[in-house]
């Protein structure tokens, strides 16, 4: 059986209540009553010892008890050393106690202390509080006063603080239910909340403003749904772009397959109609390379990195000659100026970083492009420049410019055209070796690593 957080909300402000109501019963009632009894032994201990300092001045104890009865409106009770009631202002003097068993009270006065006992007494048919101290010639004079009254008003303060501890109860429920309504039905916004967000539903509305924890919760919500909103469009944006990049190769290979297969063709169409078909195959398969590689990277599932001391300059100089032929073919003119810094890195991660940048340097930079790449130390930092003079990236492209897929102008342009992950792979390469790769002004890239 589940149990809604309202009933247990209720439950718990009750269970507060009743042990706060119980605790206040038992305390103050106790507190109260043993305030009474003791100003009650106080001035009996103080008027039994009047009494005693007047024994020794009468010669007649059965007369004194009587009188000073009804001065203390107590019981009086004088016993000799032998345990004889020589006065008893309640019944005729002369019982002895011994016939019936000392008292306790009796027996402590009779040790030098003050004697103390509460019995219930057939002849008051109420409870009797007895004193008893020490008197001259060892007798004991010993006063007992009824309190059934005062039983009657420790009854009566019981049920006043039950009654009150009763209505306790009932204001805590009461208030417990003015807080539990509102704050279960924003609960239940949350958790509506976050059923549609489970069911695919991301457009929900945020929630009003609010300071508290269930406020946290729903603002967390909310922002959860607009980020997985945000995923989700990357998604969709992510499957159509992979199925645009292999649909025109797979389209192309599959048109001139179909031509090659339904009627013979000169043989230098069929050659460049084969060789049409091997490049988009080639295009498909390193479109599949790259997404796996990327996949693979973020995963933290990629080929592990060797991390060691990399020097810059002989991993430019290798991207200088795998690239020498393109940059030949456009004339480009690339200038080094690196000095003698090194990284810690991965060599194959770095080189293939600083490919992609002058790669994409040469590319859209156009006939005759300038690159510059460049090397400065900060601190425990290297931070390295590749720049060039092209025609720049268009501001529209520059913040999705690190995205999948994204190549901006180059789309525009089949001849500059490539995969659209190399600069997602070569951020991600930067941040494994604890790197940035970052667009700086202009066209320039800026590679950051930890020195050496």
């Amino acid at each position: 059986m589940t149990i809604s957080f309202r009933l247990k909300l209720l439950a718990s402000h009750a269970v507060v209540a009743l042990v706060v109501g119980a605790v206040t019963l038992i305390v103050v009632e106790r507190l109260v009553s043993t305030r009474m009894e003791n100003q009650l032994d106080h001035r009996l201990e103080s008027q039994a010892r009047a009494v005693s300092s007047w024994l020794g001045r009468a010669t007649h104890p059965q007369q004194l008890a009587h009188r000073l009865a009804d001065v203390v409106d107590a019981r009086v009770t004088i016993i000799d050393k032998r345990g004889i009631a020589v006065g008893e202002s309640a019944s005729i003097a002369g019982w002895s106690i011994n016939a019936e068993g000392t008292p306790r009270e009796v027996t402590e006065a009779r040790e030098g202390k003050v004697g103390h006992d509460t019995r219930f007494s057939a002849d008051e048919q109420q409870p009797v509080r007895y004193i008893a101290v020490p008197a001259a010639q060892e007798a004991v004079v010993r006063l007992g006063v009824p309190i059934g009254e005062l039983v009657e008003t420790k009854m009566a303060l019981r049920r006043q603080l039950l009654a009150a501890a009763l209505a306790s109860l009932l204001l805590a429920l009461g208030l417990a239910a003015l807080v539990a309504g509102p704050l279960t039905r924003r609960l239940r916004e949350a958790t509506r909340m976050a059923q549609r967000i489970g069911a695919g539903e991301y457009d929900v509305p945020a929630p009003p403003a609010a300071n508290d924890e269930i406020g946290v919760l729903a603002s967390a919500l909310a922002h959860a749904a607009t980020e997985l909103r945000q995923t989700e469009a990357h998604r969709r944006e992510f499957l159509a772009n992979v199925a645009h990049e292999i649909r025109t190769p797979v389209t192309s290979i599959r048109g001139y397959a179909e031509i090659l297969s339904k009627s013979p063709a000169p043989a230098e169409t069929s050659k460049e109609f084969l060789t049409t078909i091997h490049r988009n195959a080639l295009r498909i398969g390193q479109l599949v390379e790259d997404l796996l590689e990327l996949e693979a990277i973020e995963a933290g599932k990629g080929s592990a990195l060797t991390i060691e001391d990399v020097k810059i300059a002989p991993v430019v100089g290798h991207v200088l000659d795998t690239l020498r032929a393109r940059a030949d073919e456009t004339a480009a003119a690339i200038r080094v100026d690196v000095g003698d810094v090194a990284v810690r890195g991965d060599a194959d991660a770095v080189e293939r970083i600083v490919l992609n940048l002058v790669d994409n340097a040469i590319r859209h930079g156009g006939n005759g492009v300038a690159v510059h790449i460049t090397a400065t130390r900060e601190e425990e930092r290297i931070k390295l420049f590749v720049h060039d003079n092209g025609p720049g990236i268009p501001a529209d492209d520059r913040a999705r410019l690190f995205e999948r897929f994204h190549r901006g102008a180059a789309a525009r342009d089949p001849k500059r055209r490539g995969t659209g992950l190399g600069l997602a792979i070569a951020r991600e390469l930067a941040v494994a070796m604890s790197g940035t790769l970052t667009l700086g002004e202009g066209s320039t890239f800026v590679l950051d690593l930890p020195a050496r």
